[in-house]
């Protein structure tokens, strides 16, 4: 396998930038607060509660604004907590990867990454990229991280890999197909 060559690579960098996650601008928390009240049933609560007030029930239309304002306060939490998990994930996206580049393997940061690259993985290896597998020896990817699912999926030639994943058996070699926010995990 020979790979890419070097002006391949600088052509695609220019085409489709580094492989990185971008950050949303953060949001203030008044504005996350305000959010949560945007949809038909919180709006309908709202209704509910102002007409409990209007004809003397004040105790019924405390109870519902109570009750929606502590749902507001919930999700923001939610959103707070994501963000942070978010954060987490995206830390351990970058690492150093083995790639096959005119005719020679190197080892470069993940960030360099581009369409059409040829990746070496091993045991151990987290994914950094989406791609197609080419080669496989025994190789099963623990993708729990996108899934939720504990068990290792064992992979063939032509399966698909996702980004964030990691090599939990065997190895092979996969051509990158989606970099960045294209992948998978840049979707979430």
């Amino acid at each position: 396998m020979i790979g890419l060559t070097s002006i391949q690579v600088s052509e695609l960098l220019k085409q489709y930038g580094l492989n990185s996650i971008k950050e949303e601008k953060k949001k203030l928390l008044v504005i996350k607060f305000i959010e949560q009240f945007n949809n038909f049933l919180t709006i309908l609560l709202f209704i509910a509660a102002g007409l409990s007030f209007l004809i003397g029930e004040k105790i019924d239309g405390g109870l519902i604004l109570a009750i929606v304002i502590l749902n507001g306060i919930f999700g923001v939490y939610q959103e707070f907590q994501a963000e942070e998990s978010l954060a987490v994930l995206k830390k351990i996206t970058v690492t150093k990867v083995r790639v096959i580049r005119d005719g020679k393997e190197q080892e470069i940061d993940s960030i360099y990454l581009v369409p059409g690259d040829l990746v070496k993985i091993e045991e151990g290896t987290k994914i950094s990229a989406d791609g197609k597998l080419l080669e496989v020896v025994n190789l099963e990817i623990n993708e729990s991280i996108l899934t939720g699912e504990s068990l290792a999926i064992t992979k063939r030639i032509k399966d698909d890999l996702f980004s964030g994943t990691i090599v939990s058996r065997g190895r092979g070699i996969y051509q990158v197909t989606l970099i960045g926010m294209q992948t998978r995990f840049g979707k979430i």
